[in-house]
């Protein structure tokens, strides 16, 4: 079992738009997959059709009164199983290595599991870093996205003190064909200090309308760009770990 998280400090990049299309396109190739909701926006479970204050969500989990197993729920697609966030997140504190623990319990179950953090460094959020055989970092390319990395870099450099080496790439969203876009990228690239994907997400106003729909890009946009670019950014990343293993 693969965790992943997905995690920007910054807002507005496709955090969730990212967790959430690559959790469905893995479970479309047949890895059973588990997408975790760890914002208490809970917009991937909204997403997916499970926000639901009453029901058992992560808070019960990282508050120590339940397993794991007891909160995960199905989707309506195959293969693909969520654990849903609400507020009740807010303010839980819990043990940076306690989610950890509780995905040992089910690595049996899942192939992958897809982790949508919180852009900000709650408990919570360390525990899903801890968690992570790779953290992935989108960003959309402007003005504050050296920032963004560098802050996140120093970020996962404070956790690494405590739980050992934490592994991120980068992945580009939202990218424009433009001059300012252009420049971005290899502004990035020059740099040679970040590992980053090949792929990068072109901006399509399809994106917005999947949100809206409640639908992976695959289900309701499959020829937008954005469509394509996620479903090479998946096939890029499972070459990495499964050809050379740079997550074992």
């Amino acid at each position: 079992m693969k965790v992943i998280s997905v995690m920007n400090f910054k807002g507005g990049v496709g955090k969730t738009t990212t967790a959430t299309n690559l959790s469905y396109l893995l479970s479309e190739k047949n890895f059973k997959t588990l997408i975790i909701d760890a914002d208490p926006s809970g917009n991937a479970s909204y997403f997916y059709g499970k926000y639901d204050e009453e029901k058992p969500s992560l808070s019960w989990v990282l508050r120590e009164n339940c397993e794991l197993s007891k909160v995960i729920r199905r989707t309506k697609y195959k293969n693909l199983d969520i654990v849903q966030a609400n507020n009740t997140l807010v303010g839980t504190e819990c043990a940076c290595f306690l989610l950890e623990e509780q995905l040992k319990k089910i690595k049996d179950q899942y192939d992958y599991v897809i982790i949508d953090c919180h852009p900000s460094l709650e408990d919570y959020t360390m525990a899903t870093l801890v968690a992570s055989d790779l953290c992935i970092i989108p960003i959309k390319l402007d003005q504050y996205a050296i920032n963004g990395i560098e802050l996140m870099d120093d970020q996962i450099s404070e956790i690494e003190k405590i739980a050992g080496r934490i592994r991120y790439k980068i992945l580009i969203t939202q990218f424009q064909k433009s001059v300012s876009g252009r420049r971005g990228y290899e502004e990035l690239v020059t740099l040679n200090r970040y590992p980053i994907f090949r792929s990068v997400i072109r901006r399509t106003v399809k994106v917005d309308e999947s949100t809206y729909k409640r639908k992976p890009l695959e289900k309701c946009a499959r020829s937008s760009t954005a469509a394509e670019d996620y479903r090479n950014f998946v096939q890029e990343m499972l070459q990495e770990v499964n050809d050379n293993g740079l997550y074992d």
